[in-house]
Formats: C-alpha cells, sequence, structure tokens
C-alpha cells in the first residue's frame, strides 16, 4: 500500500525527511544535515523498510539540512540520486546555496544563516538530472504519482505529488513555531528562507492544482489543503 512517512532529523518535525512507500521499490525524499544517515536508517528499520528496496533518493533543494548526508546514503543504499539541474551545484560543492538564502525574518539573517554558509557535505554528483519543467513519473517503483518542478524556495526545488493527494512540498512552506512543528502544528508560516515569493506563490498555486489533499513540509507537520490555501492566499499576497 502506497504510504508516506515521515523520518525526522530534528524532534518535533524540525527538520524531516520522508519515505514514499511503493509496490515494488521505495523512494527516500531528502537526507538531512550531515551525519543523519544513521537516524535515518534507524527509522527505516523501526517501519521495517529493507534498505535493498529504496529504489530512489530525490534531493528536493540545494540546502544543506536536506542534502546533507546524500553522499552517504547514496554509498548505504546503492541508490541514485535524483536533483533538478538548477540546484545540482549544491549537492557537487557539498555547499548550501547562499544566493538563495533570502531571510523572510532578520533572525534567520543573524542565528541560522552563517551556520549554513559555514557546513559542509560530501560532495557527490546526481545520477538523474531533471531540466526546466520536466516531470518523472514514479510508476516504475509501483508508486502512482510524479516529481515536478516547484521553484521558489530554490531555483531548482522539486516537489513529489501522488495521485491519493499527498503531496511532498519541503520548504514551499512551513509550520508550527521556530524551525517546526513543536506547538501550533496547523499554523502555516515562512519558512527561514526563500529565494523568490513570486515562484513560491505559483508553485503552490500549481501544486494546490494537482488534487492534492495533504502536505507534507520539510519543517513542520502536515498540513491540510484549507491551510496551505490560506498561506497562499494570505501570507504570499502580492
Amino acid at each position: 500500500m502506497q504510504k508516506v512517512l515521515q523520518l525526522s532529523i530534528f524532534p518535533f518535525g524540525m527538520i524531516n525527511c520522508f519515505l514514499i512507500k511503493g509496490e515494488t521499490k521505495h523512494i527516500l525524499v531528502d537526507t538531512g544535515v550531515p551525519n543523519s544517515e544513521k537516524k535515518i536508517i534507524k527509522q527505516l528499520s523501526k517501519h521495517n523498510i529493507k534498505l535493498e528496496d529504496i529504489g530512489l533518493i530525490i534531493i528536493t533543494h540545494g540546502h544543506i539540512d536536506h542534502f546533507g548526508s546524500a553522499k552517504e546514503l547514496k554509498d548505504i543504499l546503492k541508490a541514485p540520486l535524483l536533483m533538478h539541474d538548477l540546484d545540482k551545484i549544491a549537492l557537487q560543492s557539498g555547499r548550501s546555496m547562499l544566493e538563495t538564502l533570502k531571510p523572510n525574518h532578520r533572525l534567520w539573517d543573524v542565528v541560522l544563516k552563517p551556520k549554513l554558509a559555514k557546513d559542509k557535505a560530501s560532495p557527490c554528483l546526481p545520477d538523474i538530472v531533471l531540466k526546466g519543467d520536466e516531470e518523472y513519473d514514479l510508476s516504475i517503483y509501483g508508486i502512482k504519482g510524479k516529481i515536478i518542478h516547484t521553484p521558489g524556495h530554490t531555483p531548482g526545488s522539486l516537489s513529489v505529488v501522488l495521485e491519493n493527494g499527498d503531496a511532498i512540498i519541503m520548504d514551499l512552506a512551513s509550520s508550527g513555531i521556530l524551525l517546526g512543528g513543536i506547538v501550533f502544528n496547523s499554523r502555516m508560516k515562512h519558512p527561514p528562507f526563500h529565494d523568490n515569493l513570486n515562484q513560491v506563490r505559483n508553485s503552490i498555486n500549481h501544486v494546490l492544482s494537482l488534487n492534492t489533499e495533504t502536505f507534507y513540509l520539510g519543517h513542520g507537520n502536515p498540513v491540510s489543503r484549507k491551510s496551505l490555501m490560506h498561506y497562499s492566499e494570505i501570507l504570499l499576497k502580492p
């Protein structure tokens, strides 16, 4: 049965990765900060996921809290890495794309951006590179859904849209307080950074147009369609 599992890198949904269970293979979405591989493997084991059954690793965008353990997990899982062409420089260099770290509040410019700028991951190359608005069909893994280009948080941000109404949109939005869903789990807010808020709005509206109902976030707990529409209409109002 197709299902999305939330894998926590930090408690309370502060940093999330996800596993999409498929009929034939499973897909790992993002790899957390550097040195997250043991945490992820432990949670996979808890859910009775065999490592050899993971057929693909998706890196949604070029910030180190999402690709930090990509090289290590690629080596462990023996699975190909997929990323968008516009963000692949981050994976290749092991560094966050600093030009995209435009803070949504001055706090993040002082508290978080210096750390993201300093942190370094093991560099590696993507095996599958999407270009432009190219989509990627997941049916070969026994998963009814696709990967789509949703720019705005970064130029090459990707989302996963499943036919059952689930969508993994990572940092197009966030929920809760600070970096995640400690409390006020359904309250929508900006993530710490965005590259282009107009593109974020367009990407969210695109995802909403695809019969989606539940949205899984990189920072915070899953939110409803009503909550994401409120975020787009009110907090992203031109």
